[in-house]
């Protein structure tokens, strides 16, 4: 069997090794510190029949997950509910019915004759992120404090990230960290992602005490992050 290309590996302080196929089935570990790279090969070597599967499964419906053209009609997702896009002549975007995008985001230079020759084409693209953020921000942050109250975990930070590969994060220091892209799921499962952060202030790794403390809260969680896992290409802008 051919091997098996490495696109990127993350060392942390972990104590678990993970393999994740991107939504560009690009190929990534996260790894120990000290584990070895011999030793990385090996897994991935172990993994690869499951590694090749979804790649090719990415590649294969990579079509379904096109790059926006920001046009009427065009679906957007939010919460887990596909909203279409309407361009009107406003100033800001709005959710209600559907997703009204005012004409002067669009990516068309006639419509944005003032903007500076270094705009970069991918205008619409930053608008509509920045959007998603502003909402991940609000979102998340009241799921954050509903848990954490319901728990007593107690978080110092929050911050929403650009994370590609990851939809959250706990820092040692008790910050917690979340995918902008998260607000695309429905809130079930932004709850899952909320709860399993949480736990890691309690639980550092993924250990039998950390899915016991998520199962407490979230008796389907499972059900909840196969949504995630199995949805991944929808999140693509």
């Amino acid at each position: 069997m051919p091997e098996i290309k490495i696109d990127k590996i993350i060392r942390s302080r972990r104590k678990s090794i993970a393999l994740v196929v991107s939504a560009d089935a690009e190929l990534v570990v996260r790894a120990p510190t000290r584990m070895t790279l011999d030793d990385i090969k090996d897994l991935v070597f172990r993994k690869s029949s499951w590694i090749n599967k979804k790649r090719n499964w990415i590649l294969k419906n990579g079509a379904l997950a096109k790059a926006k053209e920001f046009k009427d009609g065009e679906e957007f997702l939010y919460l887990g509910e596909n909203y279409k896009l309407k361009i009107e002549s406003r100033d800001n975007i709005k959710l209600d019915d559907f997703l009204y995008w005012p004409a002067k985001y669009l990516n068309d230079s006639r419509l944005k004759s003032d903007f500076k020759g270094s705009q970069k084409p991918d205008f619409s693209r930053g608008k509509i992120i920045a959007w998603y953020k502003q909402e991940a921000k609000g979102t998340i942050t009241r799921r954050a404090n509903f848990y954490s109250r319901l728990t007593g975990w107690k978080f110092k930070s929050i911050s929403i990230t650009s994370a590609k590969t990851r939809w959250g994060s706990c820092g040692t220091k008790g910050s917690i960290n979340f995918a902008w892209k998260l607000i695309m799921a429905p809130l079930r499962v932004i709850d899952y992602v909320v709860v399993h952060e949480l736990a890691h202030l309690v639980a550092r790794n993924h250990s039998a005490k950390f899915w016991d403390e998520v199962r407490n809260i979230l008796p389907d969680y499972k059900i909840r992050r196969t949504w995630l896992n199995d949805n991944r290409m929808r999140f693509k802008i």
